[in-house]
């Protein structure tokens, strides 16, 4: 143990062995005062002393653990939800943020999902609690001794999970309002709301994508924050129809040099991830359906259906591979119900009807 002054702090380090005898060193700086300076040495004696007899990340508070060992462990091995994982739990883990990780209490998993249900969706919540659940796996490798997130059930989630879609009218307003107020969101809205491509798959786009002369756009891959470039969800490419109401949008898009090689202008918020906030607080403040971004794909499939089109026309253009997955917009479209309630033989009373109707009730009391 060795107190150090520099200046006018301390620094308090402390060297130990842990079980397997490697070497385990951990300090503590800029303290104003000896006083400081001799609890935080008790400390660090506590400290090494629990990781010496067994758990290696004793002492950590959650979010040290976080950011020191479980979020470079997930980037190493290369995870494909590590930038979501970082995300959710920042955001939600606040309440534990500062607890001692051997110190977190299933009632403290419980409050963090209960929390989490008035903001969120079921399947989120659901991921909320596996994301916690690995992190504390993770502890216990090290010597946790249990998991916290046992036997912590998902609560049911005061969120609508079913997908948002806009009417035709909201769509339309939609456009209208965006290109008046947002200009540059505009051309990204209206783009993936007559092309139904996935937010990955616009951003990846470059104007040598686009074949104006055939009238086709290829979707051969996607843009993740992680990976960047990378290929489409399927893995398997796909030509996307320029119809006559996108073809304007298209050759603005394509003559316009401040975009570079791509063909999309690619916002902050759209870099950052935050696409799903900004449609949202745009389409709260105009007064229509709050959508998240992919919601514009979810409102091209259901219109389609309404236009007429077939599931394999759909699946074709939208690049499903799972008929399960286009039969739910069919359903939410309504399509796939059209018509049935005509088949129902039970009419209701006509004009005529209520006319004869009265002129018995009438004979009957005799008036």
């Amino acid at each position: 143990m060795m107190i150090k002054k520099t200046g006018g702090t301390y620094t308090v380090t402390y060297a130990t062995r842990d079980k397997f005898g490697r070497k385990i060193k951990r300090s503590r700086s800029k303290i104003t005062s000896f006083a400081g300076a001799k609890k935080a040495e008790a400390d660090l004696i506590i400290k090494l002393h629990e990781i010496k007899n067994g758990f290696d990340y004793a002492g950590l508070t959650f979010m040290e653990f976080v950011e020191d060992h479980y979020w470079p462990y997930c980037e190493v091995s290369q995870f494909s939800d590590a930038d979501n994982y970082i995300r959710t739990i920042r955001k939600w883990g606040k309440p534990i943020s500062t607890v001692k990780i051997d110190a977190v209490t299933p009632n403290d998993i419980s409050k963090i999902l209960d929390s989490a249900k008035e903001e969120i969706v079921y399947s989120t919540l659901t991921k909320l609690k596996s994301f916690l659940n690995r992190t504390f796996e993770h502890a216990c490798k090290g010597g946790l001794s249990k998991n916290p997130c046992d036997g912590v059930r998902v609560p049911k989630s005061k969120v609508e999970s079913e997908c948002k879609v806009l009417t035709r009218n909201e769509a339309n307003y939609l456009l209208k309002r965006s290109k008046e107020l947002q200009p540059v969101w505009h051309k990204i809205w209206a783009f993936h709301l007559l092309t139904g491509v996935r937010s990955g798959e616009g951003y990846a786009l470059n104007k040598t994508d686009v074949d104006l002369e055939q009238g086709n756009i290829m979707i051969d891959k996607a843009w993740t924050i992680k990976t960047g470039i990378k290929s489409t969800k399927t893995g398997q490419w796909r030509i996307v129809p320029i119809s006559k109401a996108l073809m304007p949008l298209i050759i603005e898009l394509m003559t316009d040099d401040s975009t570079g090689s791509q063909l999309l202008p690619h916002p902050s918020q759209w870099t950052k991830g935050e696409q799903a906030r900004v449609i949202r607080g745009f389409c709260s403040g105009i007064g229509i359906t709050p959508i998240r971004f992919h919601d514009l794909r979810a409102t091209f499939i259901t219109q389609l259906f309404k236009d007429g089109a077939s599931i394999a026309e759909v699946q074709a253009v939208v690049g499903h591979t799972d008929l399960k997955t286009t039969q739910r917009y069919l359903r939410l479209a309504g399509v796939d119900v059209e018509g049935v309630t005509d088949k129902l033989n039970i009419s209701m009373p006509t004009d005529v009807d209520n006319v004869i109707t009265l002129r018995e009730r009438m004979e009957a009391f005799g008036t």
